[in-house]
């Protein structure tokens, strides 16, 4: 039997397979284009202005406001409709931390529902069942790519009165019934971090068709000022760059061909290890388009000798990247479980709240299920089928000496 590295054999790869964005001449000319210019603000430029206008028209809403990153396209998501002190907003506990810390920024209380276990999004009945007087809104994440069920999620939010935001942060260019992801709630929120399937390295973009929500979040990144130093309402400086936007423009006017490639390398991927027994694939629902920010996989833990963990450390040894997206699940860290938040119980113990709350094990069984057996592979574009086959490789050797079939 061919012996893991981990375990002594040769790797699959040689060299590590690293994983850096690559952009085209055209890219390089749009920020080459700013900095000749000088006018590298978003106050001072235009290129900004006209990046948002594109990606509304591509993400089919009427509006979009370029932010600093993803994590503030959130929290100004989140104080556009107004969360403040006592709300609570539900979410996914299976997502980065900042679908929940977007909340704790408005001083707000996280509420986490649980996953489905086909595509790992939020399940809409853990959300009914989590439901209270004091809910605001919902915070959907089209995880991996995948587009959650977002008519069970406007029916919910049309019921209950409750805002509805998608965070699109791993699903532009996504579709659900032929809409796509970002114009379906009230407003989308997008990042643009390195690894995203559009990349500014850090960024972001709020999307919505509401004039109401947009002249607020509009507000809300440039201090609250209607006119040069007259501010109306409390706001941060969360405003993106113009070498940002000239970047990101460059990669919308793309987005189309790198997400194909992201789907060819995931039917590489599907074909080539849909017979190992050990694991399980994600699949597509047929009113959907995924557009494969990563490639879960989940390790059938009982038909192996060992865990997640150390199955990935196996593959890594072979020099192949795989990653975990995520291992554990956003409340089994010490923020939630110790209530830490900003210090003095706050925002748990605000008076606004007058209840009592704990994030403990069991709460998500599901996302906790998931948490201890996913893993995930790569889909970037710039990597060759070579690339693709060595991760194939890899998991076929590691899995195939692992397995409890083999003993």
């Amino acid at each position: 039997m061919n012996l893991p590295a981990i375990e002594g054999g040769t790797p699959v790869r040689e060299k590590p397979l690293e994983a850096w964005p690559v952009f085209t001449d055209e890219e390089k000319e749009l920020v080459l284009k700013v900095l000749n210019e000088g006018r590298i603000s978003s106050t001072a430029g235009t290129i900004t202005r006209t990046f948002e206008a594109e990606f509304s028209r591509f993400i089919g809403s009427k509006y979009a406001v370029a932010v600093f990153n993803g994590t503030a396209s959130l929290h100004t998501a989140l104080a556009a409709i107004g969360v403040g002190p006592g709300d609570e907003v539900i979410t996914t506990p299976f997502s980065f931390v900042a679908s929940a810390t977007s909340i704790l920024h408005q001083n707000a209380i996280p509420i986490f529902g649980d996953i489905e276990m086909e595509h790992y999004n939020l399940d809409p009945e853990s959300v009914r069942e989590r439901i209270t007087e004091k809910t605001k809104a919902v915070i959907v994440v089209h995880l991996a790519g995948h587009p959650a069920e977002m008519d069970e999620f406007k029916k919910i939010a049309k019921e209950y009165g409750l805002y509805l935001i998608e965070d699109c942060a791993q699903a532009i260019g996504s579709e659900y019934r032929g809409s796509k992801v970002g114009s379906l709630g009230d407003l989308g929120a997008f990042s643009f971090y390195q690894s995203k399937n559009l990349t500014t390295g850090e960024g972001g973009m709020v999307t919505t068709s509401s004039n109401e929500l947009w002249e607020k979040v509009r507000l809300l990144i440039d201090h609250g000022q209607t006119d040069k130093y007259y501010h109306k309402i409390l706001g941060w400086n969360y405003r993106m760059t113009e070498l940002q936007a000239a970047l990101g423009l460059g990669q919308l006017r793309r987005i189309d061909k790198l997400n194909r490639r992201r789907e060819e390398i995931a039917r590489i991927y599907s074909e080539e290890l849909g017979d190992i027994h050990e694991l399980k694939l994600p699949t597509v629902k047929d009113y959907v388009k995924h557009t494969w920010h990563i490639y879960q996989v989940l390790l059938k833990t009982e038909k192996m000798r060992i865990g997640r963990d150390f199955f990935i450390k196996a593959l890594r040894a072979e020099n192949v990247l795989v990653q975990v997206a995520y291992p554990r699940v956003i409340y089994d860290n010490p923020l939630f479980r110790k209530l830490n938040g900003y210090g003095k119980g706050c925002p748990w113990a605000c008076p606004f709240y007058g209840k009592k709350l704990s994030y403990h094990k069991g709460l998500a069984p599901n996302a906790e299920y998931v948490a201890e057996r996913i893993f995930t592979l790569p889909t970037f574009p710039f990597m060759g089928d070579d690339d693709v086959m060595d991760i194939v490789k890899a998991i076929k050797k590691v899995t195939r000496y692992y397995s409890k079939r083999t003993i």
